[in-house]
């Protein structure tokens, strides 16, 4: 995506210091000033970033106060299920846009993160588990709506933002009390508040000998000795202390000779591959697609799986 101002319309700090009202300028100026320095979005009151945006203080205080107004709602199918979506409004998306790009590039994650981190990718996750003996996969159930308010508030202040600035921006990118499924945003800030998490997971990889990486909410756990006895309760137990759940139909540990697979990628070896059936329903497409045959409505869909199976190829032959 196009790479938003961190000042918006402004040139410089300066600039928007200076467009500020003389009350809030004298408030709030140097925890203006502080977050900038840190490459850090500069929120820390709604008239402050109403001027930013060149909305009034009015407008940002009533998308903090009546969120859920500002979202459209919509079912897209998920597997065998539905997944609900809650789409911000322009206006609400174009704040959450520009508030997760500068809060993604301003924080360095672990490298076991590798959903929404600019660089990385579930090719490169699958890869560090490759030769191994036996892979355990879990899923988090829920994670952005069940990832609370409360908890992403707290994680914004100990990032350095001021307590009204976190909450204002809690409340613009959160629908109920938890993180939207659908604002731009909340990527990022779900793999800001799973940092604690991280960490204990992968001190309990280190302790067991094995390997850890997490794409989103999908944690992966592999190992070429035996099994560790009880590693689906310990990390049931880290995940729960956090807040969050196990999907309870998203578990499963695969051991050779049974196929090893992250991501949908194979892993018993010394790259990532894709499946068998896999790679025939790709040579399927492009028998389709030279052939005129696939439908308007589905040509996108099937365009990106013919591109991610050509950036498998390239990631292994790179």
């Amino acid at each position: 995506m196009n790479s938003p101002p961190l000042l918006v319309s402004f040139y410089g700090l300066e600039q928007y210091l200076t467009a500020l009202p003389i009350a809030a300028r004298t408030e709030f100026e140097s925890q203006i000033r502080r977050l900038v320095e840190m490459g850090l979005p500069p929120v820390v009151s709604a008239r402050c970033l109403g001027v930013l945006f060149g909305f009034s203080g009015e407008i940002i205080g009533a998308m903090m106060r009546r969120t859920m107004r500002y979202y459209r709602h919509f079912v897209i199918p998920k597997g065998r299920g539905k997944r609900h979506i809650y789409a911000p409004r322009v206006a609400l998306k174009v704040i959450q846009k520009w508030f997760g790009y500068h809060l993604a590039s301003a924080i360095e994650f672990d490298p076991c993160v590798h959903g929404f981190v600019k660089g990385r990718s579930a090719v490169q996750a699958a890869m560090k588990h490759c030769a191994a003996t036996w892979v355990f996969s879990a899923d988090i159930k829920d994670f952005f709506p069940s990832t609370l308010k409360a908890i992403v508030e707290s994680a914004l202040e100990s990032l350095g933002y001021p307590q009204h600035g976190a909450k204002l921006m809690t409340a613009l990118c959160c629908y109920g009390d938890g993180l939207a499924q659908g604002s731009p945003a909340s990527p990022v800030l779900s793999n800001l508040v799973f940092r604690q998490a991280d960490k204990e997971l992968i001190q309990l990889a280190c302790d067991f000998g094995a390997r850890y990486t997490r794409y989103a909410d999908d944690i992966v756990f592999s190992g070429t000795a035996e099994v560790p006895a009880q590693l689906d309760v310990k990390i049931r137990q880290i995940i729960e202390c956090h807040g969050w759940k196990i999907a309870p139909k998203k578990q499963w540990l695969a051991r050779l000779p049974n196929r090893l697979r992250v991501h949908g990628l194979l892993v018993h070896g010394e790259v990532p591959r894709l499946t068998k059936g896999y790679r025939n329903r790709i040579r399927a497409f492009k028998h389709m697609l030279a052939a005129g045959r696939v439908s308007d409505k589905d040509i996108q869909k099937i365009k990106g799986h013919l591109a991610y199976a050509k950036s498998v190829d390239a990631f292994n032959h790179g």
